[in-house]
Parts: structure tokens; sequence; C-alpha cells
């Protein structure tokens, strides 16, 4: 029996607390065991589930997930040997993804209708941790907020030698996607642990550079 500690930051709510528990009994009930874990911040949510369990699955509390994705994320980690960390693809209303795994450029990536495919970059809307993983390099740590404590997370687990994927298909919705939360500053930290100096510079002198034309000049509004 494996044992899964769902993650959701959020308060906890008894009817979203249902929304969840169903999917999960639509699990194989002699392959996995769920316990649940909210809180509006992920890592204090995380603390309280504690390190004994074989899988971490953290949940935006927007997001709706499709019917089987709870078992879609856990047999493809089965499937990976259980050691690399897996995103979900969340679209919004109109069927764009919004959420899932990131290529260099920090663009979404298109899931695989049917095998995991790789990325560089997460962003945790909906993403599986095994326990090797946890092990390795613990919680997301505090470090950064939103879409980039994603980012940095999929950095740590690269460092460490865990591969990050995407999970086949549409894991979830979400009307809106919540606030990305990223600076220009802290971008840049990131991007100098990720691509090196000159890249993340230049980077920098683009973001910079949108933020300057876009908010400061406001030419596009």
């Amino acid at each position: 029996m494996k044992t899964v500690a769902v993650l959701i930051y959020a308060e906890r709510h008894d009817d979203l607390e249902e929304i969840y528990r169903r999917e999960a009994d639509s699990c194989p009930p002699d392959e996995y065991s769920f316990s649940f874990f909210f809180n509006p911040d992920l890592d204090e949510a995380w603390k309280e589930a504690g390190g004994d369990f074989d899988y971490y699955i953290w949940l935006h509390g927007a997001v709706t997930l499709t019917e089987g994705s709870l078992f879609s994320l856990l047999d493809n980690s089965s499937f990976l040997a259980d050691r690399a960390v897996i995103v979900g693809t969340v679209r919004d209303a109109k069927g764009r993804a919004v959420s899932g795994g990131f290529g260099w450029n920090k663009t979404i990536l298109q899931p695989d209708p049917v095998i995991p495919a790789p990325c560089r970059l997460l962003d945790g809307l909906v993403a599986l941790i095994p326990a090797c993983v946890y092990r390795s390099i613990g919680i997301l740590g505090g470090r950064y907020r939103g879409q980039l404590a994603g980012f940095d997370y999929a950095i740590r687990a690269k460092k460490a030698g865990y591969p990050c994927v995407i999970a086949p298909g549409t894991v979830a919705t979400c009307e809106v996607r919540p606030n990305p939360d990223r600076t220009v500053r802290e971008e840049y930290v990131l991007d100098l642990r990720s691509k090196g100096f000159l890249r993340a510079t230049w980077a920098l002198l683009r973001a910079s550079f949108r933020h300057l034309i876009i908010k400061r000049m406001s030419l596009y509004e």
C-alpha cells in the first residue's frame, strides 16, 4: 500500500475536501491510501504532513481535477520508477494551458496525450513529488512564492539528479489562473542558477525593457 499526502494550498473547506476525496476514491483502494492537508501556505501544509509518505501531491485550491487525474499522476510516477517530479497541465475555461511544464524561455509546453514528456521548469498548481525527491531536497522552503516557487523547486530537483516531466493530457481546469507572482529581481536570481550569467543577464535586460515600456510608459493599455 502506497501512502499519498495531498497538500492543498487553500483554507480547509468541507465541500472542497469532499471533491478531492471523491477523486481519491476513484484510485485503486488496495494500492493507495490518501491523507489531506489544507493550508494557504503550501510549506505549512507540507510540514504538517511530515516525511513518512510515499508521494506528495500539491494542489491549488482553485483548480478542478479532471476525472482520473490523481491516478494518472501516480501511475506515471510508477512508470518512471518514482524518481521524477511530475507536473500536471491545467487549462482555463477557454482550453488554454495556464499551468504545467515550461521550457527554457519560461513558455508553457503542451503535454503529450499519452506519454510523460520532459520539461525544464514547472509551475506548481498541480504536481507530484515522490518520497526520494522530498528526502533529497525537502519542501519548497519559502525562498520564493507563487510561480517562481515551482521554478525553483524544479531547478533544485534537477541539480539533485531528478528530472521534471509533464503528465499526459490535462489534469485539471482553472477558471482564472492565480497571479503568477513573479518579480524581475527574483527571476534574475533564479536564472543565474539555471542558465548562467550571460543568459540570465540577457533575460534580465529584456524583462526590464518590457517592464519600462508596458508598466511605466503605458503604451499598450
